[in-house]
């Protein structure tokens, strides 16, 4: 006699061929995203570091812009591919400073002026291997305050 608590299994129920393979792939599929995105979040972190590094050496060699006397600045700020430290790699900083002559104030170049300079653009870059890269420009005027140090 049977037990009702433990009927016969009848059914011969149980996983084909086809099945198991269907869950293969799917398991490979979501085992290789996973992979995937992890390795694509940690190259993305680091590209991020070294931009806000560079970020802010760009923005502390424009702050330091402000000690020089607008006549000065030509000859004390440009550099050219000049190697810094980013946390662990190399990178180049190139500083430019041009003068900048405003048509709308009426005194440049091609006014009877003897000022053809009404301000200086100091732009700052600082790149990195393999081909990023960080830009910030200020403007400085002749009639800045100075500050003290």
């Amino acid at each position: 006699m049977r037990s009702r608590y433990f009927p016969k299994f009848t059914s011969e129920g149980g996983s084909t061929l086809a099945e198991v393979c269907i869950a293969i792939v799917v398991m490979t599929i979501v085992v290789i995203s996973g992979f995937q995105f992890v390795s694509v979040g940690r190259e993305r972190l680091a590209v991020e570091k070294y931009y806000r590094l560079a970020l802010m050496e760009a923005a502390s060699r424009l702050e330091s812009a402000r000690k020089y006397s607008y006549d000065a600045l030509s000859d004390s700020l440009s550099e050219t591919n000049t190697s810094i430290t980013l946390g662990n790699i190399t990178a180049k900083r190139t500083t430019i400073v041009s003068s900048i002559d405003d048509n709308f104030d009426g005194t440049g170049a091609s006014d009877a002026d003897t000022n053809p300079t009404d301000y200086k653009k100091i732009r700052v870059t600082v790149s990195w291997p393999p081909d990023h890269s960080v830009s910030l420009e200020n403007y400085q005027s002749e009639y800045y305050y100075e500050i003290s140090y």
